[in-house]
């Protein structure tokens, strides 16, 4: 029996705040944050807090991903989640946008490969995922009112393309429209995007919800393509949609297409409610198993910036750690995709399973940027007894909760102060230490660059302390590599001026100009030569590589195939990624000097030798320009 006005009008505007019809959605994108209506903030079941997508970006290992995908969807499925809101793909524009440790990468096609197998995963799984946020999202500040102007070129080829990868190959249960206005229209009112270019052009069957608070006029979101909005408004649009819908027989009719999306949705993944009075708690042999999973998946992922013959520690009795991070462990973001667990491995703890015996230093407090004499006079005193005592030191620091998090940009670039002026009195006394940074995105590392080792650990989950001790001792070998440039400079990132002001142009709208177009990342350091600190798909391993018998031909399907043969020439086994860009020939308008356009993640013992095959397509050699995608002629 079909439903009325008033029906339909009711069911697009949420069920609370967790509910879209009678199913439950829930954060993520990093894990299950499910919460009942009207909990308080982060007040959610316990669940396993995974790395997040700044971390396991740099694994570039696709099943990985997917094996997360599968913990989290087993997790869902006992706390009676239908639909996680994740993953984010969102263009990593500036190193300090406050939500980048929920991005994956700078580089479209590394976002959408990796977002395809998380999503395939999951949805294989039972449970459906949310594609976000679409589009043109790359900042927090006034992310309600900025007005991301991209020129159409950049629009495809750069913020659009994992997008249209993910929903063209994964076909994502949902996609989240995005706070921000899209060259002066708001995402969820956005015709253009949701219909004529998110189903119309990539062909998408899916539903489309707002953000949480994104939508503003409610007949104006549903006419242009999106489907619910979130959270309940508590009836605030209802009557104005009620009206709008009886007065226009097209809107009544996008609303009728509206509920049924709604209800397909209801339909595929319902089967995983759970009624109120039954218990919700994840069993512990999920939780036993996706903790081991999250500590796999951090130690493929943690990258090895530099190594002067410091790492890997082995045979040692005793060791010095400095930092309040090694006793506090920073293992994710704040805001809505806050994990609660209780399970968070401890640096000391780790080290003394290992049997060595720990020496522990605070040095500067978390929750601050000031410094503490008192502290610092305490690590200096243990650094020169451990000198003494020719015994390795570790500095563990980074960026901090109070430096980084959703809704909110950073102001600044540089390790936090307390951080810094300790670390430069150590560094005076010895520089023979290694640096575990912890953060969420990249930051100034002239200090910690400094030091002999240098290992980036990013948001690296509950066991990333476990991940990391191993890394060390050489229990395991490091295989990560960046998956966003690393410059010496906020001034070198492109952006540089024209993202997140403070004020905007005019009063209803904070203008963002993305006047760098295509030139993002790596595609603008690459093409005019501006040195970074460490550069987008770097990183080290304790072992050495060999590449040879490369090979390239176009196929009987008309695709490009390169072989090649990596040799692990070392004497310890690990893991390499190897990259494919495609050097793009001469033109009569701007073109980046390469970009990727494959990548490959393989295991070898010492001295194994494998083949390595990967395929391009046709899109691997075009520009977005008169509309479409188009083969430019050239070698």
């Amino acid at each position: 029996m079909g439903k009325s006005l008033e029906e339909m009008c009711r069911l697009v505007t949420g069920a609370g705040a967790w509910h879209i019809g009678n199913i439950h959605v829930s954060d993520g994108p990093h894990g299950i944050r499910a919460q009942e209506d009207g909990a308080k903030n982060n007040d959610s079941y316990e669940a396993t807090c995974f790395p997040t997508a700044s971390s396991t970006a740099c694994s570039w290992n696709r099943e990985l991903i997917g094996k997360m995908g599968e913990g989290m969807a087993s997790e869902a499925k006992e706390l009676g989640v239908s639909v996680v809101l994740g993953p984010g793909i969102n263009i990593k524009r500036s190193p300090l946008c406050g939500r980048n440790f929920e991005y994956y990468s700078e580089d479209p096609f590394l976002a959408g490969e990796l977002a395809v197998a998380y999503i395939c995963a999951m949805q294989t799984n039972g449970v459906g995922t949310s594609l976000k946020h679409f589009a043109g999202n790359s900042q927090e500040t006034h992310r309600m009112t900025s007005n991301s102007m991209i020129d159409e070129r950049a629009l495809h080829e750069i913020y659009l393309s994992a997008f249209e990868k993910t929903v063209k190959c994964a076909k994502p249960a949902t996609v989240m429209a995005s706070y921000n206005y899209l060259n002066g229209v708001p995402a969820c009112e956005n015709y253009e995007l949701l219909t004529d270019i998110l189903r119309k052009q990539w062909g998408y069957e899916g539903l489309v919800m707002s953000d949480w608070g994104a939508c503003v006029d409610l007949p104006a979101c549903i006419a242009a393509g999106m489907d619910v909005e979130m959270p309940d408004s508590c009836g605030n649009h209802f009557n104005e949609l009620l009206e709008a819908a009886k007065k226009n027989s097209r809107l009544e009719q996008a609303l009728r297409t509206s509920v049924y999306r709604i209800e397909k949705l209801v339909a595929a993944y319902g089967k995983n409610r759970i009624e109120k009075k039954e218990a919700k708690c994840v069993s512990e042999q999920t939780r036993n198993h996706n903790h081991e999973l999250a500590r796999r998946i951090e130690e493929e992922s943690a990258v090895l910036l530099k190594n002067d013959g410091f790492f890997p520690l082995k045979d040692i009795g005793e060791i010095l750690l400095i930092g309040d991070l090694a006793d506090k462990p920073r293992i994710q973001g704040g805001g809505s995709s806050h994990i609660h667990t209780d399970r968070v491995d401890n640096f000391i703890e780790e080290f003394e399973k290992q049997h060595i015996k720990v020496h522990f230093a605070r040095g500067y407090r978390s929750n601050t940027f000031h410094r503490d004499s008192r502290l610092e006079k305490e690590a200096l005193e243990k650094l020169q007894k451990a000198k003494k005592q020719n015994m390795p030191v570790l500095f563990v620091g980074g960026l901090t909760d109070i430096a980084e998090g959703e809704g909110y940009d950073r102001e600044s670039f540089e390790l936090p102060a307390n951080q810094t002026a300790l670390l430069e009195q150590i560094l005076c006394i010895d520089d023979k230490i290694g640096f575990i940074s912890v953060s969420g995105s990249p930051y100034n590392m002239e200090l910690p660059s400094k030091c002999k080792g240098l290992l980036q650990l990013y948001l690296g989950g509950e066991a990333v302390a476990g991940a990391c001790v191993k890394i060390i001792l050489g229990l395991s070998n490091p295989s990560g590599k960046l998956a966003e440039s690393i410059p010496y400079s906020e001034k070198d990132v492109p952006s540089y001026g024209y993202f997140a002001k403070q004020e905007g142009q005019n009063r209803h709208l904070d203008e963002v100009e993305y006047r760098e177009s295509i030139f993002v990342g790596y595609r603008y350091y690459d093409t005019f030569h501006v040195p970074v600190r460490y550069c987008f798909g770097y990183g080290l391993s304790y072992t050495e590589f060999e590449y040879a018998d490369l090979h390239i031909k176009t196929g009987d399907d008309e695709k490009i195939h390169i072989s090649f043969e990596v040799k692990n020439i070392g004497s310890i086994a690990g893991s390499e990624i190897s990259e494919i860009y495609v050097k793009n020939p001469d033109a009569d308008f701007l073109r980046t000097n390469k970009e990727l356009r494959g990548f490959a993640k393989t295991f070898l013992n010492p001295g194994e030798r494998k083949q390595m095959d990967v395929v391009l397509d046709d899109r691997a050699f075009q520009v977005y320009q008169n509309g479409e995608f188009q083969v430019i002629g050239g070698e």
